[in-house]
């Protein structure tokens, strides 16, 4: 393997889009040169910045009048939000790939990343509960397009998407609009009058429209945590400051990509360890950065020692209110729980005045910071701690406040209550039993007693509380997570699948099922196996004397509702 940045490089075989920085808002006209289009936005609509990795919408405008809806049940509130998408040719044509670039040549990986054909695939790709109530050929500004209606019937409270769709030799376009089916009265004139706005010039469609990115052997290259996580075992082999560079570098592109896609009303500023991007207020901004850096602290202090990677500072995105984070985060991608997150990921959260300045609306960021820290650390840590130690430590930080720049891990009262009652019903389960849980088992138990993931929080609660005088689990989480990344290292290699390696396609149904059945036979053994190797590295100093006296001590903890 060379040394160098360009000894081991991920390339992706990306789904050519054009970026908001060729489009420009100037009074109520936006317009976008690359495409040659134009189009009027309604009055009192704002611009919504987009996501970094945002491959689709080009652009997005949330209104600021909030409707309530005619639910006689439920007073839903809802702003219109309108988008326009771009599905370029290129992209409709390509199949998202990574390189692998060594010595020898390169070994090409699919990422299974199927581009959409359209708007209609778009729609059926992001609504359930839905169909086309108008589908009808016009012509706007002199140029043929569809004019389109959606009924979201099954969404709560029920939507609908107003939409022009223009086909042009090297893209289509859609301009959509949604809004609330049962206020429609209020809003069909200002959304019509929009869409019979778009505008093309005469070199719309010209040429083949492609981004700006650096292209290796004509694959367009993008260096991403993808380099620790699918080639783990190389990356490592390099030197920690070569290593720290390559990162560093990654954040800084990325960093200075959000700048180039955040308005002009956000503010935009560096803290320690964030680049807190924010819409909203002077004060709550500077509360939330400071929480941040707080908890960003305590998993330095806990998990530092792990590994020596660079941990890349994250975006840290504050918006207004929840109807601009909803618009925010409707993309064409994303990831939730527990799982690899991209590079692209944010970490964000919106002024709530329902938790006034209490400290508790700082802890919806908790959770993400702590996967964010534990993924830069080591993949492994994210792809194989068991689904019982995720629940336990999402309820765990998201019930923490800060105070006086100090944490403070509190209790939900419903996960005391509900674990107190199952304590009084005799039907705790025991901690040694939670505990030892692979993931299998505690779906199973969740299963058989639907308040057991309460108790398997009050659980971990014990263990980083007054379980740390016991010399068992002293340090746990740092001890857990070193015991799960020796386990995946020991196994990781045969269980994971390698790049091109062939697979023999079923044939017939029966056959089908039954390879389906081996596969979840197999992955069920082996996180078994896997769980097993950790419980024998966390506890193997605890004896059946042992763990009676801590499954005592566990009762009475949960019994006094601490």
């Amino acid at each position: 393997m060379r040394h160098g940045c360009s000894g081991l490089l991920v390339v992706s075989l990306s789904l050519l889009f054009v970026g908001s920085a060729r489009a420009q808002l100037k009074g109520r006209v936006w317009t976008h040169a690359a495409l040659g289009v134009e189009v009027t936005i309604p009055d009192g609509f704002s611009l919504v910045p987009l996501q970094v990795d945002e491959k689709w919408i080009i652009a997005k405008f949330l209104d600021d009048k909030t409707y309530l809806s005619k639910d006689r049940e439920w007073n839903h509130e809802h702003r219109g939000l309108m988008r326009v998408i771009a599905f370029t040719e290129t992209a409709k044509k390509s199949t998202g790939v990574e390189v692998q670039e060594e010595k020898d040549g390169s070994t090409f990986i699919g990422i299974g990343a199927v581009p959409y054909q359209g708007y209609r695939d778009y729609v059926k790709r992001h609504r359930s509960g839905f169909f086309f109530s108008k589908e009808e050929k016009a012509k706007v500004g002199g140029q043929d397009c569809l004019m389109c209606e959606v009924e979201v019937h099954k969404s709560e409270p029920k939507m609908h998407l107003y939409s022009v769709v223009f086909r042009q030799p090297t893209f289509e376009l859609a301009v959509e609009f949604e809004v609330l089916e049962d206020r429609l009265d209020k809003v069909r004139k200002a959304c019509r009058d929009s869409l019979d706005s778009v505008r093309f010039t005469k070199a719309a469609g010209a040429a083949p429209v492609t981004g700006t990115e650096k292209k290796v052997g004509g694959v367009v290259a993008a260096p991403s945590n993808r380099l620790w996580r699918l080639f783990r075992s190389e990356w490592r082999k390099r030197p920690s400051l070569e290593r720290s560079d390559i990162r560093r570098q990654i954040e800084r592109d990325h960093h200075a990509g959000v700048r180039s896609k955040t308005p002009a009303d956000w503010t935009v500023v560096e803290s320690k360890h964030f680049l807190v991007v924010s819409h909203a207020d002077e004060r709550f901004t500077s509360r939330m950065a400071e929480c941040a850096e707080v908890f960003f602290e305590w998993c330095e202090k806990e998990f530092g020692t792990l590994g020596d990677e660079y941990i890349r500072r994250p975006v840290l995105r504050l918006c207004r209110d929840f109807d601009e984070y909803k618009a925010y985060h409707f993309d064409s991608s994303g990831t939730t729980g527990w799982s690899l997150f991209g590079d692209d990921h944010e970490i964000g959260t919106y002024r709530d005045d329902y938790n006034g300045t209490s400290g508790k609306d700082a802890s919806t960021l908790f959770g993400g910071i702590l996967l964010h820290y534990l993924q830069e650390m080591d993949p492994y840590i994210v792809n194989y701690s068991p689904y019982w130690l995720t629940w336990a430590l999402d309820d765990y930080v998201s019930a923490a406040i800060v105070k006086e720049r100090k944490l403070d891990f509190r209790v939900d009262d419903w996960v005391r209550d509900e674990s107190r009652d199952l304590q009084r019903e005799g039907k705790l389960p025991k901690l040694r039993t939670i505990l030892e849980l692979d993931a299998d088992g505690f779906m199973a138990l969740r299963k058989s007693e639907n308040r057991a993931g309460y108790a398997t929080t009050q659980a971990l609660r014990f263990v980083l509380g007054p379980g740390q005088k016991e010399k068992a689990f002293k340090d746990f989480l740092r001890v857990y997570f070193k015991a799960v990344i020796t386990a995946a290292e020991r196994h990781a290699g045969e269980w994971e699948s390698k790049p091109g390696e062939p697979t023999r396609s079923a044939e017939t149904e029966e056959e089908e099922e039954r390879q389906a059945k081996q596969q979840t036979d197999k992955s069920k053994e082996r996180r078994k196996q896997l769980q097993k190797e950790i419980n024998g590295a966390v506890f193997q100093k605890i004896d059946d004397k042992q763990w009676e006296k801590l499954d005592k001590t566990f009762e009475a903890f949960v019994k006094a509702g601490k």
